[in-house]
C-alpha cells in the first residue's frame, strides 16, 4: 500500500513539473499571441459560436473530416469554465495539456518498466522540449491531442499484448477511438491494432467466442465515436456523411488521392519519433519475462533519450503547420472599396478570417455563413434591402473547397446557376453577384 501510494505521489509529482515546464514554454512563445495556427482560429471560432447558441457553430464543429470534432469539444469545455475567454490561446492550452498527459504517460510506463529517475526525469524534459512539440503547443495546433491519443494507446495494446489484461484493452481502445476523431488518420491505426488484435487473440487459443468478444471490445469505442459523427451530420446538416464532400468533391480519386488524403496535415514524422521514444521501454521489456526488470529496458531508455537529444539537436521534424492566411485583409479592404453598397457572403471555416479581417464592421457588411443553402441565400438578399449582395467562393483546388462552400455547384464542371452572376476574380477568391428576382 505504501509502494502505492510514493508511486502514486511521484506520478502527480511529475504531472505537476511537466505542466509547469509546458506553461513556460507557453509563456515563452509569447502567450497570447498572435502567430496561432489557422486550425486554433477556426477551432476557437467554433467554440465561441457553439456556446452562444449559433447555428453556424454546430455546423462547424461536425461538418469537416479536416477539422474533426474531439479538439473542438475540448476547447469547448474549456471555455465553458467561468472567467475564461474563448480564444485561440485555448487551442494552446489544451495542445499543452494532451503533451503533459503523454510525458506523465511515458513516464509511467518507464518506472512500471524498472528505469530510474536518473533516465525518466531527463527523458521527459526532452521530449518537452522537442522543437516541434514546443511549436505545436505555442501554435494551440491539434497535433499533440492526436500524438499524445496514439502513442498512449499504443502504449496501453502493447501491454494488453504481454499480458491480457481487461484494462489495458479497454483503454487502447478508447484512446484510439478518441484520435479517429481528432484526426482522421487515426482510423488507419484502428484497423491495424484490430487486426493485432485479432491475431493476438486466435494465438490464445480461447475459442471463437473469445476472438469475437475481444474484438467487439476493443472496436466498440471507435464505432461509437464515428457513429455520434455521422449522426451529428445527419441531424444538423441533413446528410449522415456531410463531413465527407472533401473527399468526393476532387475531380479524381485514386491512389494518389489516398496517399494524399492519409498525409495531409498528418505528423507522421513527430508520431514515429515520439512513438518510438516513448515505446521503447515497453518493447524492450517483451525481451524479459514478464514483471521482469533487466538490462534491455535501461538501455532502450538510454538509447531513445539520445536519439531524441540527437534529433532535437540536428534534425528540423516537420509537423505540418498552418498560419492564417495573410490575403484576406487584402481582399475586405479592395472589396469594401470596389462596392461600397455591397454585403458579402462568405462560408465555411475560411468566414471567419473574413469577419475577423472585417472587424469592426458596424454596417454588418459581411455575412458569414457555415453551409451556404438557397434559403440562407433569400434571408439575406431580403435582410440586406437596396444592397448589392455578393458571394465569394475560393476557386483555388485545394482541399478547402468543400469546407468553404456548401453548393453543389461548387464542382469542376458544374454549371454556375444563373442568379449567381460573376463579378471579378480577387486573387484566389471569385466574387459572385446575387441577382435579386426582379433583376
Amino acid at each position: 500500500m505504501n509502494a502505492r501510494f510514493l508511486s502514486r505521489h511521484e506520478t502527480l509529482t511529475v504531472a505537476l513539473l511537466a505542466t509547469a515546464v509546458a506553461a513556460s514554454i507557453l509563456a515563452a512563445g509569447g502567450m497570447p499571441a498572435r502567430h496561432y495556427s489557422l486550425e486554433a482560429r477556426q477551432r476557437a471560432a467554433v467554440a465561441a459560436d457553439v456556446i452562444s447558441g449559433v447555428s453556424r457553430g454546430t455546423e462547424g464543429l461536425v461538418g469537416s473530416l479536416y477539422l474533426a470534432p474531439l479538439p473542438t469539444v475540448l476547447v469547448i469545455f474549456a471555455g465553458l469554465l467561468p472567467l475564461v475567454a474563448v480564444t485561440p490561446a485555448l487551442g494552446a492550452v489544451v495542445a499543452a495539456a494532451a503533451t503533459v498527459l503523454l510525458a506523465a504517460y511515458a513516464n509511467t510506463s518507464w518506472r512500471r518498466h524498472g528505469v530510474t529517475g536518473a533516465l525518466r526525469y531527463p527523458a521527459m524534459l526532452c521530449l518537452l522540449l522537442l522543437p516541434p512539440v514546443a511549436l505545436s503547443m505555442q501554435s494551440g495546433q491539434s497535433v499533440m491531442v492526436f500524438v499524445a491519443l496514439v502513442v498512449c494507446g499504443a502504449g496501453e495494446l502493447v501491454g494488453w499484448l504481454r499480458s491480457p489484461s481487461v484494462r489495458h484493452l479497454a483503454l487502447s481502445a478508447v484512446l484510439l477511438g478518441a484520435a479517429v476523431v481528432t484526426r482522421y488518420q487515426g482510423l488507419l491505426f484502428v484497423l491495424v491494432a484490430a487486426a493485432l488484435v485479432a491475431l493476438a487473440a486466435v494465438a490464445r487459443r480461447q475459442g471463437r467466442a473469445f476472438v469475437e468478444g475481444t474484438l467487439i471490445t476493443f472496436l466498440f469505442p471507435t464505432t461509437y465515436m464515428i457513429l455520434l459523427w455521422i449522426g451529428g451530420n445527419w441531424l444538423i446538416l441533413g446528410s449522415p456523411l456531410f463531413f465527407l464532400k472533401a473527399v468526393w468533391g476532387p475531380p479524381s480519386f485514386g491512389a494518389a488521392g489516398l496517399r494524399a488524403l492519409l498525409a495531409w496535415d498528418c505528423p507522421w514524422l513527430l508520431l514515429g519519433v515520439l512513438a518510438a521514444f516513448v515505446l521503447s521501454v515497453p518493447l524492450a521489456a517483451c525481451l524479459t519475462r514478464p514483471g521482469g526488470h533487466g538490462l534491455p529496458q535501461q538501455v532502450a531508455a538510454g538509447a531513445a533519450i539520445t536519439a531524441l537529444c540527437v534529433l532535437a539537436l540536428r534534425v528540423e521534424i516537420p509537423t505540418g503547420l498552418q498560419s492564417a492566411p495573410s490575403d484576406q485583409r487584402q481582399v475586405v479592404r479592395l472589396l469594401e472599396s470596389a462596392y461600397p453598397n455591397g454585403t458579402f457572403i462568405v462560408t465555411g471555416y475560411a468566414g471567419y478570417g473574413f469577419v475577423a479581417a472585417a472587424h469592426p464592421d458596424p454596417e454588418r457588411r459581411w455575412v458569414h455563413i457555415m453551409h451556404l443553402e438557397p434559403g440562407g441565400v433569400a434571408k439575406v438578399l431580403a435582410d440586406y434591402t437596396g444592397r448589392g449582395v455578393y458571394l465569394l467562393v475560393n476557386a483555388a483546388e485545394t482541399r478547402d473547397r468543400w469546407d468553404e462552400v456548401g453548393l453543389g455547384w461548387h464542382r469542376p464542371g458544374s454549371r454556375i446557376p444563373e442568379r449567381y452572376l460573376f463579378a471579378r476574380q480577387v486573387g484566389e477568391w471569385t466574387v459572385f453577384e446575387v441577382l435579386r428576382a426582379q433583376e
